[in-house]
């Protein structure tokens, strides 16, 4: 229901769920609760065709073992805790990597045009860090694809979602969420949208990290703001993984990502002395080394002068 106030402009609208964030996790969330009969808005920042999700190009994991059939969800997330050094929550882990095939197969179901094979199995490429073959891709536009294709389900639940709404704080009555205050950052209307239940699904914060972030005008950190003001307590806010790999000069291209696919595909990592530097870090896996090993050793040659004159 979407009422407007005569005297102040303002729109104030009731929902049974409000989701704040319009990319692949805001985007999957509404459809979840659409199909099952729940009543549902989506407000996004920005547009919903131009969220942060489409900038991901590499590709998504799930053990699908469509490329090896030895591959099983237990491995993924044996993979999962090794990476992280076991710092992350088992459960949740478990959560992710149980749950993956099915988010592929609903992606597939609603029309992902995913790189396939021959014989019409969905091709899967080697990550770094992943034990098997099991990252599923559409070229090098990935997020692009998961998030139109994410949008195209929306639009056929008829999910209502508006665009250029920033939502500046929850509205909170004795601990309990019953909605959420913001404006139109094009018109400047307020909005007023009571729900009986908020999902935050605003992007991350890594814009503390101006010049190594993609987007850098986003992932302004406000789901954890919004939360914080309304007495959450944050958990592991610190636990930010940086991508080994993104471009630093021409300085309005700096922070945008060079896909992990150009490592998966066999890309190879020099120094400026040409030396394929990977071999004194990781000689068994070497490009294709977990994440943060791969960022160390790149910042340690850059570090010992073996980086390129702009100080990548």
């Amino acid at each position: 229901m979407d009422k407007t106030s005569s005297q102040t402009a303002e729109h104030i609208i009731s929902t049974s769920v409000l989701v704040i964030g319009t990319g692949g996790a805001g985007l999957r969330a509404s459809i979840e609760l659409a199909e099952r009969g729940v009543d549902v808005l989506a407000v996004g920042k920005r547009r919903k065709n131009d969220a942060h999700t489409t900038l991901a190009a590499g590709g998504v994991n799930a053990a699908l073992g469509t490329m090896d059939p030895e591959d099983s969800w237990q491995q993924h997330a044996a993979d999962t805790l090794r990476e992280s050094y076991f710092l992350a929550d088992p459960k949740i882990v478990e959560v992710v990597t149980k749950n993956a095939p099915r988010g592929i197969e609903d992606l597939d179901r609603w029309g992902m045009p995913f790189a396939r094979e021959e014989d019409g199995r969905i091709s899967q490429r080697f990550f770094g860090a992943h034990r098997y073959r099991r990252t599923c891709y559409a070229g090098d536009y990935t997020g692009l694809e998961i998030q139109r294709t994410l949008l195209r389900r929306a639009k056929e639940l008829e999910v209502p979602m508006i665009d250029t709404i920033y939502i500046t704080r929850l509205l909170v009555d004795e601990n309990r969420i019953f909605g959420a205050y913001g404006f139109d950052i094009v018109q400047g209307t307020p909005y007023i949208i009571h729900a009986d239940a908020v999902i935050l699904a605003s992007g991350g914060h890594n814009r503390i990290w101006r010049i190594t972030s993609s987007r850098r005008d986003e992932n302004t950190g406000d789901s954890f703001r919004l939360a914080a003001l309304a007495g959450a307590r944050i958990r592991d806010a610190e636990l930010v993984q940086f991508h080994p790999s993104g471009i630093l000069e021409p300085a309005e291209a700096a922070g945008s990502l060079v896909s992990e696919a150009a490592r998966g595909e066999g890309g190879i990592l020099r120094n400026s002395k040409g030396e394929r530097y990977m071999e004194r870090y990781d000689k068994e896996r070497m490009e294709l080394s977990t994440r943060d090993r791969v960022a160390l050793a790149s910042y340690t040659e850059i570090n010992e002068g073996r980086g390129t004159e702009n100080g990548g």
